[in-house]
């Protein structure tokens, strides 16, 4: 007699489980080199560290609370997006082509990348996630487990990873993110770029060393804050086509301001319109002369 289909799906899945614990992982890499950019690049040619994140006031810089955008510069990166931030709306005053974390915070400043969120009531300082550039499809997730990571998840990990989707993870490595802080869950985000024994490589975006442009090469057991574990994570892949047109900045906030020239910088008029206009004053003042002469006794 067969099992219920229900039942031989359920013991597949445990036998891939148990197995997953009897049997040495095996090493998964992504098929290409992640890039890697460091949040805290607050010193040297091009650093983006000290722009301003969000919009409407918001208080933040990437430095300090930039990772998720750090992260997501890198996973662009990897999938060849590349944006084009014309000079009125980038934070070096200059056109800027190509893909970092500084690029990238200008683009969605100036495409409404930005919105609300409970633990920056000034201004706008939270990543919209529908608002990211286009050219990639997120699947969200969640571990459900605040001391590790469950057996699920790491099953949907490492086959995201096995097809070549990068995981962006949202990870804690304490009672609390940061002094004075009741956050404990989300502290940092990180790349997931492949499976090293039984934990994962990483990029990790904040490197403490302010001088160098790219984030630490570790894994989630050696974070830069110490060992992480995962909360949500958000397995990103690549879409078909060429997003180019879709990511070009038609501004969603008010355009700058229109000078208006000047008199004396105004064009000068042609001869011919100024004939006609003498021509004008002229008929003008004959049929004037006339009404006159006509009204006398």
């Amino acid at each position: 007699m067969w099992p219920h289909p229900a039942v031989a799906v359920l013991a597949v899945l445990a036998a891939a489980v148990l197995g997953s614990f009897a049997a040495p992982a095996e090493p998964i890499a992504l098929p290409h080199v992640m890039p890697s950019f460091n949040q805290a690049y607050t010193n040297g040619p091009g650093a983006w560290g000290d722009s301003s994140l969000g919009t409407n006031g918001c208080p933040d810089h990437i430095r300090a609370t930039g990772c998720l955008i750090t992260a997501f510069s890198a996973v662009l990166g990897y999938y060849d997006i590349t944006l084009t931030v014309p000079a009125a709306y980038s934070s070096t005053g200059a056109l800027e082509r190509g893909m970092d974390p500084g690029i990238l915070n200008d683009w969605l400043r100036a495409r409404r990348g930005y919105g609300q969120c409970a633990q920056d009531p000034t201004g706008l300082c939270c990543l919209e996630w529908d608002n990211l550039p286009r050219g990639v499809s997120l699947s969200f997730h969640s571990n459900r487990s605040s001391v590790g990571l469950n057996p699920v998840a790491s099953l949907v990990i490492d086959h995201a990873l096995r097809q070549g989707s990068p995981v962006i993870a949202g990870v804690h490595w304490g009672s609390a993110c940061r002094s004075g802080s009741s956050q404990t869950e989300d502290c940092h985000w990180v790349v997931l770029t492949g499976k090293v024994g039984d934990t994962y490589a990483i990029m990790d975006p904040y490197n403490p060393d302010t001088t160098s442009p790219a984030g630490l090469r570790t894994t989630l057991d050696d974070g830069s804050r110490g060992a992480y574990v995962i909360d949500r994570f958000v397995i990103v892949s690549r879409t078909p086509g060429d997003p180019s047109a879709l990511n070009s900045i038609t501004p969603t906030v008010s355009p700058l301001p229109t000078v208006e020239t000047p008199l004396h910088q105004q064009a000068p008029q042609s001869p011919m319109a100024t004939i006609a206009v003498l021509f004008a004053a002229l008929a003008l003042v004959a049929a004037a002369v006339f009404l006159v002469a006509g009204q006398q006794p």
